[in-house]
């Protein structure tokens, strides 16, 4: 190796470790974590990427739901995926959002994030602003979702992408609603219409989205019925439509 040649990433999820933790960029970050993510598979649902088995329609409830901003209805117009929820990636992120002092891996989530609107423009190229599903300020260890979001606003160094500002936020969560996980599907349709009755729009809201495609930020997505709920909200207060992106997608086992 000459003296002058740049050192290797080290390879997710080795990160705290890596050269690049404090000036990596999406580009390094995105190359090196796609070496050990599970892709989205080519063959997969156009609305909520989920896995689609040879011959068969998606499965997922929210993609047979009839248009609409009524509660069982899709208000949200697709849900897109950095990757599969699936072996280090899903270990981390469970990590991150439930252990203290992982707060390192939100840098590295951000970059996930803005290195795949890098990467795939077509999907976001006419995306009028970038908001976070809301976490509740008393969430423990931290507000993993606003920690990300912030993240990808410093890692967006070309401000090409329109995310809002980290200390202004748009929506903001009233309070703790139970978690989704581990329920069946009425049990997490329930508790994501908890969270989006939880969910509070700040004064900037109205203005910030008339007549604005909104692209629509969370970690996970194992239905969408969560995201769904809050892409109703924001067509209701002015919004032209809103999709989604997810750093995870849970596979269905078929």
């Amino acid at each position: 190796m000459s003296q002058y040649a740049l050192p290797e990433p080290l390879g997710f999820p080795n990160c705290r470790r890596c050269a690049y933790l404090i000036n990596g960029t999406p580009r390094i970050c995105g190359a090196c974590a796609g070496k050990t993510l599970q892709p989205i598979p080519d063959d997969h649902c156009l609305i909520c990427s989920q896995a689609l088995a040879p011959g068969r329609a998606c499965v997922n409830t929210l993609c047979g739901w009839p248009e609409g901003r009524e509660r069982r209805a899709r208000s949200i117009t697709r849900i897109d995926a950095v990757a599969q929820y699936s072996g280090t990636f899903a270990a981390y992120l469970r990590i991150f959002k439930e252990t203290p002092g992982y707060e390192f891996l939100a840098a590295i989530f951000g970059r996930l994030l803005i290195g795949w609107m890098e990467t795939h423009p077509h999907l976001v190229h006419d995306i009028d602003l970038v908001v976070g599903n809301p976490t509740h300020a008393d969430r423990k260890p931290l507000q993993h979702i606003e920690a990300i979001m912030g993240a990808a606003y410093a890692e967006d160094t070309a401000e090409r992408w329109p995310l809002t500002t980290p200390n202004d936020p748009l929506l903001v969560k009233a309070g703790t609603t139970e978690a989704s996980k581990d329920r069946g599907f009425v049990g997490k349709e329930e508790a994501a219409w908890n969270h989006r009755l939880a969910i509070r729009g700040t004064p900037a809201l109205s203005s910030a989205i008339q007549d604005r495609r909104v692209l629509l930020i969370d970690d996970v997505c194992t239905t969408g019925i969560q995201l769904n709920y809050i892409a109703g909200g924001l067509l209701n207060s002015g919004a032209r439509e809103v999709r989604g992106l997810v750093l995870a997608r849970v596979p269905w086992k078929f």
